[in-house]
Formats: C-alpha cells, structure tokens, sequence
C-alpha cells in the first residue's frame, strides 16, 4: 500500500517538477515555434506563434497543396455498386486579390484507392466498376473575412474509369469527363501557410461501356468528394 500510494504522490508531483523545464524550453525556441496565446505550459507549445495577422497580400500568388480525400463514386442506371474509399492528390493554382475578393484558376489530380464491390446484373455476377485516376481545372472565386477565405469553385473534371467482369474475363476503360462545382474555407496562419477544407461534387455525362450487358450498358457516374490539405503559397 506504501508503495502504490508512493507512486501515486510521484506521479501528480512529475508535472509540476517539469512545469520550470517547459518554460525555459519554451523560451529557448526560435521566434516562429515559440507559444503564444492564453493555455498554459506545455499545451502552449503546439501552438504556432502568429501573434502579428498576416498581411492580406499573402493571399496572393502561386499556391500548391497535397490533399488527402474521401470519396464516393456513384454509377447510376446501371446496377453497379458505387466505389468508395480515400484519394491522394496535388492540387495547385494562382490567387489574384482585389480588395477582400480573391480569384484564380486552380488544378487538381487524385488517385483512388476506392474500389466497388461486386454485382450481379442480368443474372451474371462479377461486374465491378471504379475510378483510379481524376482531376479538375477551374477557377475559384472567395472572399476574405479576417484570416479565414470562404470560396467557390467550378470547372472541368476528368476521371479514367474502369468496369470489369474477372468471371467473364472482360475489361474496359474510358476517361469519362463533365462539370465540377464545390466550395470550401481556407485558413491562413502565416503569410505562406494555411489549411483547407473542401467539398466537390462531379458529374460526368452518360457513357456507354461495352463490357456491361447491352440494356445496362450506359453509365452515367457522378462523384462526391470532400478533402483537406495544406497549402503552401510563394
């Protein structure tokens, strides 16, 4: 019992022990690691120091981003299952600023690991459909409210699509392309860093995929995809 409560007094005694080491270390830190705000020791330390708002000019300029994604591909009027699962990309562009308004073309490629399940059509079981490979290209247009850019953006999307059947040994792939619309919130904290959240829906027009049987065989796939990365601007 000793020894346990011995343990116990060590262990609520360790973080005001160290609480004078965390502030000389912080204090030894380079100016932009160095804490800032209101939490105490050593929570303070995750926080970068942007005391001074960066300047609204950071907001203009070339910016590049990887992003990580979730994304869902649906396959309407045929039965093939949708294909779901996480993306990987870049995406990059150039802002433009007038006033609080900003505006510029922007780009995007992904990869999909998502892949669909399996589905029986006609009968005949083994169809599977998904999308390796998109990308956009586009303009976005936001406006800037204190350290935070509300936007929207739209362009042309392309997605190399993919429908195969292994149990009757038939494969087929065709770049599918339409429109993409979405919007998002980007947060700066510094002059050449931020965050941004994204949402993008996708919809391609119909294809027709010889693989599938002839009265399933036009595909018209839509996308939904919601991202975050974070960017940094020169």
């Amino acid at each position: 019992m000793k020894a346990v409560m011995k343990k116990t007094w060590f262990a609520l005694a360790m973080p005001v022990l160290l609480m004078p080491a965390t502030a000389s270390l912080a204090q030894s830190l380079p100016d932009y690691l160095r804490p800032v705000g209101n939490l105490s020791s050593p929570y303070n330390l995750l926080i970068p120091n942007y005391m001074e708002s960066p300047s609204i000019s950071a907001w203009e300029g070339f910016n590049f981003r990887p992003i990580i994604s979730y994304n869902t591909i649906a396959f309407d009027r045929t039965r093939l299952r949708d294909a779901k699962g996480l993306t990987v990309g870049v995406s990059g562009g150039y802002d433009f600023r007038y006033d609080h308004f900003v505006l510029g073309p922007t780009a995007s490629v992904s990869y999909n690991f998502g892949r669909g399940d399996q589905s029986s059509i006609d009968g005949v079981a083994g169809y599977k459909a998904y999308a390796d490979v998109d990308g956009s290209i586009g303009l976005r247009v936001g406006y800037i409210w204190d350290r935070t850019l509300i936007y929207g953006a739209g362009g042309y999307a392309l997605a190399n699509t993919h429908v195969k059947n292994d149990v009757l040994g038939l494969s087929e792939s065709k770049a599918l392309s339409g429109w993409t619309a979405g919007g998002g919130l980007e947060y700066l904290w510094s002059d050449n860093n931020s965050v941004r959240l994204e949402y993008k829906r996708v919809q391609f027009s119909e294809t027709v995929f010889d693989a599938l049987p002839i009265n399933n065989n036009r595909v018209k796939a839509s996308m939904d995809k919601i991202s975050i990365g974070f960017v940094r601007r020169f």
